[in-house]
């Protein structure tokens, strides 16, 4: 019986009404040629086709719990499973606009998934503008984390067959059948006892290990922040389930330029420019600027323990990251000083999770019984009822997406633009997802609606902040091109 690694069942732990959990990838095609363009069925066989592999690892399974979170839920595969029910087909409502694609996006990431079937499901949208066609893929976060979507992306628009033979690709569950719950508490009961004896003392070994160099260790505890440090703003007010969408595309290529000029690197400006447009945001609200910095929850793709074996969990972990806690402080008025800051923080926690080889609390969740992680969760959410420091204050979650242009269906569709929506935690009423793909650098913002006024006007802010940064680094190239070219055509020189 393969059960979950902690880290996927994590995510299903932490699932509420409010936090479904679910994450969107919505992949933008446009014809190469206007004569040539594919019709549904086409399209519907490429998707087919390049997700059935991907299905063998997880699309085509149930994950199924056990009775009171004894421990993790198993996988189970899903005997009546047909990719044909998971792939509709809709059209967006005239003009199909960037206003109606974020609309249908908020109504998507609003509603959650059927935990009696496979946790996924997608749509192929017609009627965009300019002809243009959308493939929507929404998934549990217990089948993908940021790095694995963009690696699956990739290799379904490349159309690569899985390596070896389809026994190879489907290593999962061998349970084709839903067991009763005695068989679940009492194979769950056998393998909790396995880890204790088996597994844990060989992983606790390794964990203190990772932790030798104390002295180092303990300069990098010192100096990066920590869970349960964040102040509790509005951005912590809870709220109910429902979303709202928007986005914003900025140049790659402009943003590795300033990051180069500006002697730092892609994500600290992004944490930069995202903490711009946050107090621009709480100014024109007339919401307090916290005295202390806010703490963002930041995804690492350091896959620590991820290849450590075992008997007792399935070989696939889908949900391998390190988790960065970095403070933007929004009292630092001056945009370059604040950079500095932010350098400083997400610095000291990346060096933490060196230090740390990855390793972190939630590594021993393989070894807990899920009951105690909804203990955990339980703490949390009572603590922000209370208005009392949070886990953090939000998070931002940067994926450097595929670099070579994706097509579909034989070469008919190039994918001229790539949105990733993540995750909204109930510690948080936003969410930040920064994707690449091509020279594009997309900022995707998640809303709880309701709870946050007038989102609109926050990525308004995040265009306005990036478009001064834009002007004022190409004047300073600029009249610095020119002091160089007056200076190399002066002959006293």
């Amino acid at each position: 019986m393969q059960r979950l690694r902690g880290s996927d069942a994590q995510t299903i732990y932490n699932e509420s009404i409010t936090s479904p959990y679910v994450t969107l990838k919505v992949m933008i095609y446009e014809p190469v040629s206007e004569d040539a363009a594919p019709c549904f069925e086409e399209i519907k066989a490429f998707i087919t086709k390049g997700i059935s592999a991907w299905s063998k690892k997880g699309l085509a399974y149930r994950v199924l719990r056990i009775p009171f979170d004894l421990h993790h839920p198993v996988w189970v595969k899903d005997r009546d499973f047909s990719l044909d029910e998971y792939i509709h087909h809709i059209a967006l409502p005239a003009p199909g606009d960037k206003h109606k694609l974020c609309d249908f996006i908020s109504y998507i990431m609003s509603m959650p998934l059927d935990p009696n079937r496979p946790l996924w499901d997608s749509w192929l949208v017609e009627g965009l503008e300019g002809n243009r066609i959308a493939w929507f893929c929404k998934m549990h976060h217990v089948l993908a984390d940021g790095l694995m979507s963009a690696e699956q992306i990739s290799n379904i628009h490349r159309q690569r067959p899985p390596q070896g033979s389809d026994d190879d690709v489907e290593l999962i569950s061998d349970i084709d059948r839903i067991p009763n719950k005695f068989q679940l508490m009492g194979s769950a009961l056998i393998d909790l006892f396995k880890s204790y004896t088996h597994e844990f003392p060989d992983y606790y070994r390794s964990y203190l290990d990772s932790r030798k160099n104390k002295k180092a260790l303990k300069e990098s505890k010192r100096n990066a922040y920590t869970a349960f440090q964040a102040p509790h703003t509005f951005l912590n007010e809870a709220g109910g389930p429902y979303r709202s969408y928007r986005y914003e595309t900025f140049s790659l290529q402009d943003f590795r330029t300033i990051s180069r000029n500006l002697h730092c690197t892609i994500n600290d400006l992004v944490l930069t420019l995202s903490s711009e447009a946050l107090r621009r945001y709480f100014l024109e609200f007339n919401r307090p600027i916290p005295t202390t910095p806010l703490v963002v929850v930041m995804p690492v793709a350091n896959r620590g323990d991820g290849n450590r074996p075992t008997f007792l969990n399935t070989e696939t972990q889908n949900n391998n990251v390190s988790i960065a806690y970095v403070p933007l402080d929004l009292q630092i008025k001056d945009f370059m000083t604040r950079l500095e800051s932010v350098k400083q923080g997400a610095g000291a926690a990346m060096e933490r999770i060196r230090q740390t080889n990855g390793a972190r609390m939630d590594n021993f969740f393989d070894f807990m019984p899920g009951s105690f992680i909804r203990l955990l969760n339980w703490v949390l959410a009572r603590r922000q009822r209370q208005g009392k420091s949070p886990m953090a204050n939000m998070a931002i979650s940067n994926v450097p997406g595929p670099r070579e242009p994706l097509y579909a269906c034989n070469g008919r569709l190039k994918m001229v633009e790539l949105l990733s929506c993540g995750n909204l935690i109930d510690i948080g009423a936003l969410g930040i997802t920064v994707w690449s793909y091509l020279d594009n650098l997309c900022f995707s913002c998640l809303f709880r609606k309701g709870t946050l006024p007038q989102p609109e006007r926050f990525t308004h802010h995040l265009n306005e902040a990036y478009q001064e940064l834009y002007r004022d680094h190409f004047a300073q190239t600029s009249v610095e091109q020119h002091q160089m070219a007056a200076s190399n055509s002066n002959p006293s020189n």
